[in-house]
């Protein structure tokens, strides 16, 4: 695994922000099988295939070589906007949660936003996320529109 940053935060954690590449990627089961309950691993694992073909990239969060936090991202371009980085399944685990975790992976990503001249970075997070909601709205994103999906 190749590291990307290393830092330190204030609560006397090392952490290690890393691109998780090729099988590298599997690591993200664990965290998203407690996000997503209710989707089988095998599942979650074809779908991590599907977008990893695509222009998807998956950022783990190391604290002694234990994965404990990730994020997805893409990079697009929408004519609402311009080009942007979107942030997707952005994770914590809860043990590590409000200490400065999601803080570093979350500058970590804006970072790269301005690396690739990105105009914005966004995310969706779901209505019963309330802890998600205030994550988001505490590192100064806002509300601007809603996500439908339709079956």
């Amino acid at each position: 695994m190749k590291s990307t940053q290393s830092v330190y935060n204030t609560n006397h954690i090392n952490l290690m922000i890393s691109e998780l590449k090729n099988e590298e990627m599997y690591l993200a089961i664990t965290l998203l099988s407690k996000f997503y309950p209710n989707l089988d691993e095998n599942l979650l694992k074809s779908r991590l295939d599907d977008v990893s073909r695509l222009n998807w990239k998956c950022l783990g969060l190391f604290s002694n070589d234990k994965l404990i936090g990730l994020s997805g991202y893409w990079i697009n371009t929408r004519i609402y906007c311009g080009k942007y980085l979107y942030i997707d399944h952005f994770i914590i685990d809860d043990s590590y949660r409000c200490k400065g975790s999601g803080a570093k992976l979350l500058n970590y990503l804006k970072e790269l936003a301005i690396a690739n001249n990105c105009e914005q970075v966004c995310l969706d997070t779901f209505v019963s996320n309330s802890l998600a909601q205030s994550f988001w709205s505490r590192h100064g994103f806002k509300i601007v529109g809603f996500h439908y999906v339709g079956q």
